[in-house]
């Protein structure tokens, strides 16, 4: 049986879920999809668009039928035929069997399009704009049981979206990459495009993975949106690009956070703040046990360095007890020798602890 499927998603509009086969208004404009328009299609589908316009899809069957076993029942059915005439099909569009959707343009565009993309070039590797992208297609590949297109939609997300803690290293590694590529640039763009366009936004992603049941890419997800501020939206700052996006700011679509969203941040946003000054007290806070001169100084120093010069970082725990692992790259005065090894082990294992709750500091379980 296929997933359920939320009668509609701010990510895009959505329409009802029935076929309807009653004829077109006689005035109504139509118009062929400018790239999904065969001439050896053999079948025509239909939406109307937001201003009236009725668009044609004219495709082929056969493609349709092979990953959707719901189409494929749809087509068995014999067309109506013409009240005068054996032969002529009573719904034809360009000469072929025609069928009005009430899927939106949006959403038959996004789908139709999966079927004649096969090597996946409408996915674009942290383009910010694939949840957007692809979540027509996403829920039609759902309504009729396509399930080879929704795992493959499903995997690309993922791929945008670390599920252990090693993945969120790399990808935290090549956004620090990134960061630095575009800080050399005096416009702040690289081929074009500004940082935030070139790594995933969060907002989207959560809404396509709570209304479409993806829970393996929420905790990266909500985690990345625990770090921006709610004043970096990403349509106001397209709208002033020169004054934050040419500086490297990253942003979030929160207009499709929903209020339970809301919550989930808010309460990760706090316990967060309870790992970062754990860190404080658990790991500088501590005295040296074997008495070592200027060892608990040391602590103590690094810990007020950490507050002092990396204010951005201290939102983020991940990122500090990254640095608790590596502080002979950070320092020249060290604790001593067993107290920073001691560090390091500890850090390490209050990163993975981390790491492995955030499902629960989200409340996403």
């Amino acid at each position: 049986m296929a997933d359920e499927i939320p009668p509609s998603s701010p990510i895009s509009s959505a329409g009802s879920y029935d076929l309807d086969l009653s004829p077109a208004p006689a005035k109504q404009t139509s118009e062929r999809h400018p790239s999904l328009y065969y001439d050896d299609g053999n079948v025509v589908l239909s939406s109307l668009a937001h201003d009236g316009t009725r668009q044609h899809f004219r495709v082929h069957r056969s493609i349709l039928c092979r990953h959707s076993p719901v189409i494929a029942d749809m087509f068995a059915i014999p067309p109506l035929l013409a009240l005068d005439s054996n032969t002529r099909i009573a719904e034809a569009y360009d000469g072929v069997v025609h069928v009005e959707m009430q899927d939106s343009v949006e959403e038959l565009t996004s789908f139709l399009t999966m079927f004649y993309d096969p090597l996946g070039s409408a996915y674009k590797r942290f383009d910010p704009n694939t949840p957007v992208l692809v979540e027509g297609a996403l829920k039609l590949a759902m309504k009729y049981e396509c399930d080879a297109l929704r795992r493959r939609i499903i995997a690309n997300l993922e791929a945008d979206w670390p599920q252990t803690l090693a993945q969120w290293d790399a990808r935290r590694a090549e956004a620090v990459l990134l960061r630095s590529e575009h800080s050399l640039q005096l416009t702040g763009k690289v081929d074009g495009a500004y940082l935030d366009d070139r790594l995933p936004e969060p907002a989207s992603a959560i809404r396509i993975a709570s209304d479409y049941g993806i829970p393996s890419i929420l905790p990266a997800a909500f985690y990345t949106l625990a770090l921006l501020s709610t004043d970096a939206d990403w349509d106001a700052y397209r709208a002033n690009p020169g004054k934050h996006l040419r500086f490297g700011a990253r942003t979030a679509r929160w207009r499709l956070l929903d209020k339970r969203d809301l919550m989930r941040l808010v309460h990760g946003q706090k316990l967060l703040a309870g790992h970062t000054r754990a860190v404080g007290t658990d790991i500088f806070g501590l005295r040296c046990q074997r008495g070592v001169k200027g060892c608990t100084k040391a602590r103590n120093d690094c810990w007020k360095y950490f507050q002092e010069n990396a204010p951005n970082s201290m939102d983020d725990p991940l990122d500090i007890l990254y640095d608790c692992m590596r502080l002979d790259t950070l320092f020249t005065e060290l604790p001593c020798t067993a107290c920073t090894a001691e560090i390091t082990i500890m850090a390490e294992k209050k990163r993975r602890e981390l790491w492995r709750s955030l499902p629960a500091v989200f409340n996403l379980q």
